[in-house]
């Protein structure tokens, strides 16, 4: 291969270039292994460029018999490597959903500082002075799961560096990770979660502005979503397309199940039956869809993402998080009674409270939710007790339950009173009153339920027709 215009050997395996584009000497040294360092001495003078290659021979030489590599690379040319290694998979389908949150770390905490350092310079002396200044920039001390991210995506970092043989394993440093410690969200009570999705019906109407409108009306199916899946709010919930949708059946039962590709890897949780009413209204948000069914929707494999606003654009986790807040602040809710602050990852945490509460094991939600048994008992632990004391007292083993008699109205009263807790579609409610059958008979009280319930927007009009006319 040809190096230039004019070559001269110094010493061994090391020559001096000129190339035609440049009037300094190139310092070009070839490794035992083949590979070549290239340097530019920056400099015409035949003797100067003669005494810093061989600096630079002499250099590698010492590594070399120190059992260090015989070149490095700057912190940005490595990380460089790594995210477009990283971006490359998560192209490719097959990188975890936790990439993501690496690229963004590395992008603006660790290459901003680390990146003109050389990768082989990195020790425990200079992760000190890092952490010090990103607490300085940050404003406060990071939480450990925050720093436990940096630490992964510097991580990722080294891996490229020793692969390529820019550091041995002996050069890499140990991680620190003195962060604060986390505490869990806070989460929602019953009464409050009804107030926050009753609130959400008319909360797209409350703002003139066609963008914000747009994602309050996603956010109402959004945090119903959550609510009802257990699904982490953010990449997990906003990356999902009505492929991952689906229907599985089980001894005759059909079940609705969310395909999830989040930061333990790829799930399948079962949504509550609700669900699907929930995202079928979402789904006529989209203007690039149609189908006749939500049944259709799902069969069809459609590659659009849930979330889509009538604006024909993904809701954006910053928007989401904006319009909740607001919602939070006016109802007062952004604060609960134990001090914590709530946001739309409370739901998650209202969602697994409300399972313990039914005495679901806490290995069964974390096969749902996509966590270890450990961290739902570290954070959920001290509550399940009471939520469960109905099991623990034992008192459903001394005597069967007993089946309360109901009267018909007591009937369509508690079906009315479950449409609006949103424990019962409107396909339910039809059923619950019975207006296919024969002997269907509208009463007067029926009549009153299904127009308080239309007035509320708790059905449809095709649906109060059903009800009213049979």
């Amino acid at each position: 291969m040809s190096y230039g215009v004019k070559t001269i050997t110094v010493h061994k395996k090391l020559k001096l270039d000129k190339r035609a584009n440049s009037s300094n000497w190139y310092a070009r040294l070839t490794l035992d292994n083949g590979k070549r360092i290239v340097r530019s001495t920056k400099t015409e003078d035949f003797e100067q460029a003669k005494e810093l290659a061989l600096k630079l021979y002499y250099e590698t030489q010492a590594r070399i018999d120190n059992k260090l590599p015989a070149q490095t690379r700057k912190f940005k040319h490595v990380a460089e490597h790594a995210v477009k290694r990283m971006q490359a998979q998560l192209d490719d389908g097959y990188g975890k959903q936790s990439f993501k949150d690496y690229i963004s770390a590395l992008q603006r905490w660790l290459i901003p500082y680390f990146g003109n350092t050389d990768i082989d310079k990195i020790d425990l002396r200079a992760l000190v002075e890092f952490d010090g200044w990103r607490t300085q920039t940050h404003r406060k001390a990071f939480t450990q799961s925050g720093i436990n991210n940096h630490n992964a995506a510097l991580n990722r970092v080294l891996d490229e560096a020793e692969m390529n043989g820019w550091i041995v394993k002996s050069m890499r440093p140990t991680l620190l990770n003195k962060g604060v410690k986390s505490e869990s969200r806070g989460s929602f009570t019953d009464a409050e979660y009804k107030k926050i999705y009753t609130a959400l019906r008319k909360w797209h109407e409350k703002t003139d502005n066609k963008k914000a409108a747009a994602t309050r009306e996603v956010l109402r199916n959004y945090v119903l979503f959550l609510a009802n899946t257990g699904v982490r709010h953010g990449t997990e919930a906003l990356g999902l397309r009505w492929l991952n949708i689906g229907w599985k059946e089980k001894d005759g039962e059909r079940y609705l199940v969310v395909n999830v590709d989040g930061k333990t890897g790829c799930r399948t949780s079962v949504a509550r039956d609700t669900v699907a009413d929930y995202l079928d209204r979402q789904s006529k948000l989209n203007p690039s869809i149609s189908y006749d069914s939500f049944d259709e929707l799902v069969s069809a494999g459609n590659d659009a993402y849930v979330f889509t606003t009538r604006l024909g654009e993904v809701a954006n986790i910053a928007s989401l998080n904006r319009a909740f807040n607001a919602l939070l602040d006016n109802l007062k809710l952004k604060t609960g009674a134990d001090g914590r602050t709530r946001t739309l990852y409370s739901l998650r945490h209202y969602y697994v409270t409300r399972d313990l509460g039914r005495g679901i094991s806490s290995h069964l939600i974390a096969k749902q939710v996509g966590n270890s048994t450990a961290m739902i008992d570290k954070h959920y632990s001290k509550i399940s007790p009471t939520m469960n004391a109905n099991l623990h007292s034992g008192r459903n083993m001394k005597k069967p339950a007993e089946v309360p008699k109901a009267s018909a109205g007591d009937v369509v009263c508690l079906a009315f009173k479950m449409l609006a807790n949103d424990k019962l579609d409107e396909a339910g409610l039809l059923a619950v009153l019975g207006v296919e059958r024969q002997n269907y008979v509208v009463t007067e009280e029926i009549r009153m339920m299904a127009l308080q319930a239309k007035n509320g927007e708790l059905i449809g009009g095709d649906t109060l027709m059903r009800i009213l006319n049979g």
